[in-house]
């Protein structure tokens, strides 16, 4: 690492609201800050406190220890890498920007092409729980490369994952974990909304709502065994009676006037699974669909 006077120092480029997090969170580990942005933004917009603001993006990477990259896609990534590759002098730069894994793949082999040493990464966690013991952080890249990272995951807290040397796993674990999450976030609002439109407040619904989460996080082990073991016999939850349920959320949202359409989807997909499959069928049989059309990018 290069030397610096006192404490190690962390650039972040990119300040989003997870960048902000991520220098907001260093400078409170102790670490010296250092930030850029492409707007320039006062400390007081951004709420930051001692961290250094440098308007030049080469100057804001001259005599760092760590480049943290947050910036809104793999392309803006790439423009930025480019523009400061030689002033790096060997120090390693760590993309957490948001992308799909071809996306993040290609940002390696083009940061690899410039002679950039890279990690690619990815932040787990909304940005509240950046810093704390409830972070998870993923990362991707050389023995070498990881081994300077010591002060990204002092900074971050929690858990810090590396996954290997395969730059798009990262980007992959944090879609697949969107992709939950979203979901979820959207039908907790549905059900909530449906619950309101007969009488029900959102508060009184919270609690029933928290239920069946649970219920569902103890069911996951259970559809993952059945992904990995692609057989579906455990006689848990019948495609037939799944597909009923899902067509009684269909009807009931429609009789009060709110959009069906995540319901419909699963509805169609578990339809699809009932021209193949008996209705007797563990429902979990619809991820087939998935598993089949993925199957072709399986490594």
């Amino acid at each position: 690492m290069t030397e610096t006077v006192d404490r190690p120092t962390i650039t972040v480029l990119g300040l989003g609201a997870m960048g902000t997090a991520i220098a907001s969170a260093a400078a409170a580990k102790g670490f010296e800050v250092r930030a850029w942005n492409r707007s320039p933004r006062s400390r007081d917009e951004l709420g930051l406190r001692g961290i250094e603001l440098v308007e030049s993006l080469t100057d804001s990477v001259d005599r760092t220890d760590l480049v943290v990259i947050c910036v809104r896609d793999h392309d803006a990534s790439r423009v930025l890498i480019e523009r400061v590759a030689s002033a790096l002098a060997g120090r390693v730069v760590v993309n957490v920007s948001t992308g799909t894994p071809a996306q993040a793949t290609e940002s390696a082999d083009h940061a690899a092409q410039l002679g950039v040493r890279y990690v690619s990464g990815a932040v787990m966690v909304p940005t509240p729980m950046v810093g704390t013991a409830e972070c998870c952080a993923l990362y991707a890249g050389s023995e070498s490369d990881m081994s300077e990272l010591e002060p990204m995951f002092d900074a971050m807290g929690g858990v810090s994952d590396v996954v290997g040397l395969n730059h798009s796993v990262p980007a992959v674990l944090d879609l697949a974990m969107l992709d939950v999450y979203i979901a979820g976030m959207y039908a907790h609002l549905h059900a909530t909304a449906l619950a309101a439109a007969h009488g029900i407040d959102p508060s009184r619904f919270l609690p029933y709502s928290q239920g069946i989460v649970q219920t569902l996080g103890a069911s996951l082990a259970g559809l993952t065994s059945s992904a990995e073991r692609r057989t579906y016999d455990g006689g848990d939850a019948r495609l037939d009676m799944c597909l009923s349920f899902l067509e009684h959320i269909v009807s009931a949202s429609r009789e009060v006037g709110i959009d069906p359409a995540l319901a419909e989807v699963v509805r169609a997909v578990s339809a699809r699974a009932m021209t193949r499959w008996p209705g007797g069928t563990d429902w979990d049989v619809v991820g087939e669909e998935f598993l089949t059309a993925g199957h072709h990018v399986r490594r």
